[in-house]
């Protein structure tokens, strides 16, 4: 069978790129002072080497010895060989003088970088941006805030915004892609600047508050329909309330039933809905992109209750196309309505370069005008390359499901236990990792030169063993190249960027696409194929961010929220328990014949990995100091990485000014022979920095990276900007693939012939 027969790669594609030009963020940088200091660095290592190799002599005075230790000319007459002292004297007068010329480099530089942030800031679009991401921040910026902590904070969002692909109002705008392998491979666009369509969208809390109001309100609560969800079968209390919510009668309805008054039956469902029992018809779908709008074609049939949700909904249509001044003012009505205080800012909002849904009161979604055709070598190489790699991947994936599956099951023991005691029983259990990949690459490196740039997997291959369970995922795919018509199968690379456990084709992703709900069911009809023979459950959670949760084909286990597709089947937490032989565990539900498995969606707990479809993840690494771009092919693996602990960014930390920051980042990079640019990320936080060591205000923001943990992680930038297809005019921009693969299971093998470890 081959990889295109065992790998599905859906044709439609979602298109993610920056919405700033890469130009601006190297506008920070300071290239001569950069130069310079790297100069420095390199002379200051030949004068260590040099004195490393002194010839012995006799004793030098205080004088000439102090010389030596500052990497200083030796006065004449110096005792000692004059053929050293002359290599010597010619390093470190060298050296002298570009440490004079360091200064006024920096300032000139330092001028021009601080002419293109002033010129960042006085961008409306980048106004725009900064008050739709980082209200905070947008607020000191119009108060004329200055000084080294707001250069650091206005740096870290101009490089999020150019270095980044993430899917946020018009600086991420979500566009679409096709995969042809009979078209040539190229793209449409209009340019960054326009932007097809905006929509603004309220945070979860504000849909919450909304459903406060509406069960406030006990005339609307006695004509809600409620339902149970978390549990299936009928619940029971006093007032015989519970039992009769089987979604078909009124709160009213069901207190006539019962025999009780309508405001007892009322207070019985309020509580159950804030315990997370019940639901009703006026409760969105967690999975929705637009809960408010669902909810306002509801409310008319409830007599309009929570005018708060209209006045909201008049503000988001204004929102997006409101001047950045005005954008404060809508937020805050948005929370005054929403009934939140006036609060300080939260961490994310000030003082960090952290910015996502989860924490604006407003966030948005655009369209871009990009319009993408993967074909001919590209598409052939998407569909047949890349899924290599996905078997390497998801062979450790089936392999840590196996091994933690065995560690769950032994820590139950035998019996079988309702699913909600095997939690509590798996609670502080880790995930036993699928470590043959590391181990390979751990040995294939072991033969590798030291420092090499780049190993390729595939000169050392090994048939991996296919999984047992279907495997679903994404795939975010940066295709290195200056353009796309240049593309070379089999020759230019194809970075692997995240990957996702998950077909993240979703309705969220596909909102602006105007045949979003034929391709979403062509992806379920895709995903059902691949779960032929087995029974996938989806674990529907309460909207806690800006994205919805997602929902596949299969049951669904309402657990806080609720599913948006009334066709499928609902299984209670009451009715799942787990069957344990103490050595394998199996998710099953009473009334429902065979096992189950979760649904991913980036569930990190060891019980779900147990219980799970394989959870492909990001290629598990040997703990190296440095480990060289690893590819298969064309395909990039991995990145040049580089683990640096926190101890070795002292110096950085502690160097004065911007002069003292460049020449420590040199003599940084010239130790662990790091490139000039690269990603640093930190345990800590959720999204990895860029960094350009030529930019003290992108400097400073790594000093603040490395106090958050033992040790940092850096990795190559690969595309870099000259890399980047995407360009509108002279102006270059990071883009990816977002691609979807799915993977039907392997022929029935035994599990134990499978897998000796």
């Amino acid at each position: 069978m081959s990889r295109e027969e065992t790998w599905t790669l859906l044709p439609t594609l979602v298109v993610r790129s920056a919405g700033f030009p890469w130009e601006t963020v190297l506008a920070l940088a300071h290239p001569r002072a950069g130069e310079i200091a790297g100069e420095i660095a390199r002379l200051e290592r030949q004068a260590r080497d040099l004195l490393a190799d002194r010839p012995p002599g006799g004793h030098l005075p205080r004088g000439p010895l102090s010389r030596l230790r500052n990497l200083r000319p030796l006065p004449p007459r110096t005792p000692g060989p004059p053929g050293w002292i002359a290599a010597w004297n010619k390093i470190t007068t060298r050296l002298e003088e570009v440490r004079a010329a360091l200064p006024a480099a920096v300032e000139a530089d330092s001028a021009a970088a601080g002419a293109a942030l002033a010129a960042v800031t006085a961008d409306e679009r980048f106004l725009d941006a900064l008050v739709t991401s980082a209200p905070a921040v947008y607020r000191d910026v119009c108060r004329g805030v200055q000084g080294r902590r707001m250069r650091r904070q206005l740096a870290a969002y101009v490089q999020r915004l150019c270095a980044k692909c993430e899917t946020m109002s018009f600086f991420g705008p979500i566009d679409y892609g096709r995969v042809d392998p009979r078209a040539p491979s190229g793209y449409t666009w209009a340019g960054h600047r326009a932007c097809a369509a905006r929509v603004a969208y309220p945070a979860a809390r504000v849909g919450e508050a909304l459903q406060e109001r509406i069960l406030a309100d006990p005339a609307v609560v006695a004509g809600l329909v409620p339902r149970r969800k978390t549990w299936t079968r009928p619940m029971r209390d006093a007032a015989g309330v519970l039992e009769r919510c089987d979604g078909r009668r009124t709160v009213a309805e069901i207190a006539a039933a019962a025999g009780i008054e309508v405001s007892r039956a009322c207070a019985v469902v309020v509580a159950g809905v804030r315990r997370g029992l019940l639901t009703h018809g006026l409760c969105p779908p967690a999975t929705v992109p637009d809960p408010l709008g669902w909810l306002r074609e509801r409310l008319p049939a409830h007599g309009g209750p929570v005018p708060e949700a209209a006045e909201i909904a008049g503000l988001l249509e204004r929102y997006p196309q409101a001047p950045p001044a005005e954008k404060p003012a809508i937020q805050e009505r948005v929370a005054e309505l929403a009934g939140e205080a006036r609060r300080p800012a939260g961490p994310g909002e000030r003082g960090g370069p952290r910015f996502y849904n989860d924490r604006v009161i407003v966030h948005e979604a655009a369209r871009g005008t990009l319009r993408v055709t993967a074909g001919g070598g590209l598409a052939a190489d998407l569909a047949g390359r890349v899924p290599r790699v996905l078997d390497l991947l998801a062979e450790d994936a089936e392999l840590t499901r196996w091994r933690t599956n065995r560690l769950l099951a032994a820590r139950l023991g035998r019996g079988a236990f309702r699913l909600a005691d095997a939690l509590r029983a798996g609670a502080g259990l880790e995930i036993r990792h699928g470590d043959r990949l590391a181990r390979r690459v751990a040995e294939i490196l072991r033969g590798s030169p030291p420092g090499a740039v780049s190993v390729d997997l595939a000169a050392h291959a090994r048939e991996p063993v296919p999984p047992a369970a279907p495997v679903l995922c994404s795939a975010d795919v940066m295709v290195a190249a200056p353009a796309l018509e240049a593309y070379e199968p089999g020759r230019t690379p194809l970075v692997l960027g995240d990957i996702h456990d998950a077909a993240l084709l979703t309705p969220w992703a596909l909102q602006f696409h105007p045949d979003a709900a034929a391709l979403t069911a062509a992806r379920d009809d895709a995903i059902e194929r691949a779960l032929t023979g087995f029974t996938a459950l989806n674990v529907i959670a309460r909207r806690g961010g800006g994205l919805p949760p997602l929902e596949f084909p299969g049951p669904v286990l309402e657990l806080g929220g609720v599913a948006a597709d009334p066709r499928r089947r609902r299984i209670g937490l009451d009715t799942l328990f787990v069957h344990s032989d103490g050595e394998r565990a199996e998710l099953r539900a009473h009334g429902l014949a065979g096992p189950l498995l979760f649904h991913n969606g980036e569930l990190d707990t060891a019980v779900h990995t147990a219980l799970a479809l394989p959870r492909i993840r990001r290629p598990a690494l040997p703990d190296l100091p440095y480990i060289p771009r690893l590819t298969w092919d064309n395909v990039v693996v991995s990145r040049r990485r580089w683990l640096i602990g926190r101890d070795r960014f002292d110096a950085l930390g502690a160097a004065p000014g911007d002069s003292g920051r460049l020449v420590a980042m040199a003599r940084l990079r010239a130790e662990h022979d790091l490139p000039g640019a690269f990603f640093a990320s930190s345990p800590a936080e959720r999204k990895p920095i860029y960094v350009d060591s030529r930019a003290p205000a992108l400097l400073d923001g790594l000093v603040r990276l490395a106090r958050t943990a033992d040790r940092l992680t850096l990795t190559e930038t690969l595309p870099g900007p000259e890399e980047c297809w995407l360009r509108d005019g002279g102006l270059r921009f990071a883009a990816e693939l977002r691609c979807v693969y799915l993977r039907p299971a392997a022929g029935a093998q035994g599990e134990e012939r499978r897998w000796t470890c």
